[in-house]
């Protein structure tokens, strides 16, 4: 009250004029320490958002049939790594047995839904899509039309043994020769629990199981009967595919095992053939 009494009148008022420009100015830094908050909350929203590199599980394999103005299609397998390199390989169908490969690194877009595959042939954009990707045009646009669905590569489950193309590589720690023009291979077909392949000399095909504990069985194992020089080799082949009990899988490698013994065959994925 003593204090109202004496800033009373004409006091108060010579006070009041005297302190405005301070509290003018106070409130016109207010404002914008207001602004550039809410400005710093609004990047950091975006930044945090959810887009393609920070929410989904990228890195891997992707492959699939690109369309192609000279030739059938292009078989495209493209390895995203996480550290930022790519491996891409492609081959022309139709157009002779040649495999092309380009190694590189990628970058995302501000918005993290866009890489950019750069290499010593070029650039090529590709939209990130759950297990997928999907090539751009020059311009980084989608492509469209009735094609656009073409586009599109498709993520491989890498922990599946499954629908993978194996190739034969080693038998009983042993690299394997063979004198042929085609290579030792096995498929495993999702559907109906199959396998087929060739063995050296003969396409075989036949049944198989996959057990928890990485445990494997193979039955009902059929072949073709004709003779050739790699007749050891196949018969080794198919012993181990009888034998074999378990499996162990490191990347694009496949191990069949027995027991706790040593490989009995290994296999490589090939994605263009």
């Amino acid at each position: 009250m003593k204090i109202t009494t004496y800033f009373s009148g004409k006091y108060a008022n010579q006070l009041l004029y005297c302190a405005m420009p301070l509290l003018i100015s106070i409130g016109i830094q207010s404002c914008k320490n207001v602004q550039q908050t809410n400005g710093i909350n609004s990047q950091a929203q975006i930044n945090s958002g959810h887009n393609s590199q920070n929410s989904l599980d990228w890195a891997g394999v992707y492959q699939g049939q690109l369309p192609c103005a000279d030739c059938s299609a292009i078989q495209t397998v493209i390895t995203l790594n996480a550290d930022g390199t790519f491996t891409k390989q492609y081959k022309y169908e139709g157009k002779g047995d040649s495999t092309y490969k380009e190694n590189g690194t990628f970058s995302w877009d501000n918005h993290g839904g866009i890489i950019a595959l750069k290499s010593s042939a070029g650039q090529q954009s590709y939209k990130v899509i759950e297990n997928g990707l999907l090539q751009l045009d020059q311009s980084g646009n989608a492509v469209q039309g009735p094609s656009a669905g073409s586009y599109k590569l498709t993520k491989l489950d890498q922990q599946s043994i499954e629908e993978k193309y194996w190739k034969l590589t080693q038998l009983n720690g042993q690299q394997i020769s063979y004198s042929g023009s085609k290579e030792p291979y096995m498929i495993l077909k999702t559907g109906d629990s199959t396998v087929r392949g060739f063995a050296g000399c003969n396409g075989f095909g036949g049944h198989f199981e996959l057990k928890p504990g990485n445990r494997i069985l193979f039955s009902k194992m059929i072949s073709t009967m004709m003779a050739c020089s790699d007749l050891a080799l196949e018969k080794q082949f198919m012993q181990v595919l009888n034998k074999a009990d378990n499996y162990s899988q490191h990347g694009d490698t496949l191990y069949l095992n027995k027991a706790r013994m040593a490989p009995l065959a290994q296999f490589v994925a090939v994605y263009l053939r």
